[in-house]
């Protein structure tokens, strides 16, 4: 298992990030006297990449929307095509405006937001007080400061008309989905839902109806096979103006709905 190439290639990337060798000191210098440190940083590494762990937990470190994200097991690994979202929200909003980014974790979508549009003022809500200390961890390391992490089951402590545009990438993974047999170093809270996946979507379209002004916006990212489901979800609680986005691999991952009452 060690000797594959993903294996090998990981560990040149934790060789630089981690313990600062360069590409000399790697290919080319082949008497290096390690530390003692670097030799237990070393030996832990290759016992968790056994064990399956991912880089971007072993590294505490994770890239998101051109920022470097602290992460650990207590939240999700930010993917690639939940930058899609955020490039939506950036390209779609110029004013300023109240944001929630519901289910924050790591905070990656909420503060990417706030770092590039700093007229904005951004909620960060979390059930769990973990995630919720990891995104503080990022709120302090990028220096964001219009991003607020609040501890918050969904939308259930804010009030009425309240924000302008709220985001969420939820779980909705349906429970015993064979996916999360290549997910079992994540935190099963982030990822999995009841009701077909779709328990805590609804939720949050229920609530947001009530908590978005009136002709606020909803996005929601999803299951790659629940994009209908979910139109009608937003349907029943009076969102229009329906659209939905594709990831790169064209498959519709994120939902877009404007409240009106």
């Amino acid at each position: 298992m060690l000797d594959s190439l993903a294996i090998k290639k990981d560990f040149i990337f934790f060789l630089k990030e981690k313990l600062g060798f360069n590409d000399n000191e790697i290919y080319i210098n082949q008497n290096i006297v390690l530390k003692n440190k670097d030799k237990t940083l070393i030996e832990k590494f290759l016992k968790q990449k056994e064990e399956g762990v991912p880089l971007d937990y072993i590294l505490n470190s994770s890239k998101f929307y051109e920022y470097d994200f602290y992460v650990d097991s207590r939240v999700l690994i930010p993917r690639p095509e939940t930058e899609i979202l955020v490039d939506y929200i950036n390209n779609h909003f110029l004013s300023p405006i109240k944001v929630l980014d519901a289910g924050t974790g790591s905070g990656c979508i909420g503060i990417s937001i706030a770092l590039k549009n700093p007229n904005f003022k951004v909620y960060g809500s979390d059930y769990s007080k973990d995630a919720l200390d990891v995104a503080f961890i990022n709120k302090k390391n990028l220096l964001v400061k219009n991003f607020l992490p609040i501890r918050a089951n969904w939308l259930s402590c804010f009030s009425e008309d309240c924000f302008d545009l709220i985001v969420s990438n939820p779980p909705y993974i349906s429970e015993g989905d064979s996916h999360l047999d290549e997910l079992i170093h994540e935190p099963n809270i982030a990822l999995v839902s009841k009701d077909s996946g779709l328990f805590h979507i609804k939720k949050i379209i229920k609530q947001s109806s009530k908590v978005l002004k009136n002709g606020g916006t909803l996005v929601i990212e999803h299951g790659h096979d629940q994009s209908e489901v979910v139109k009608e979800i937003f349907e029943k609680n009076y969102f229009s103006k329906i659209i939905n986005i594709k990831d790169l691999q064209l498959i519709p991952r994120i939902t877009i709905g404007t409240l009106e009452r």
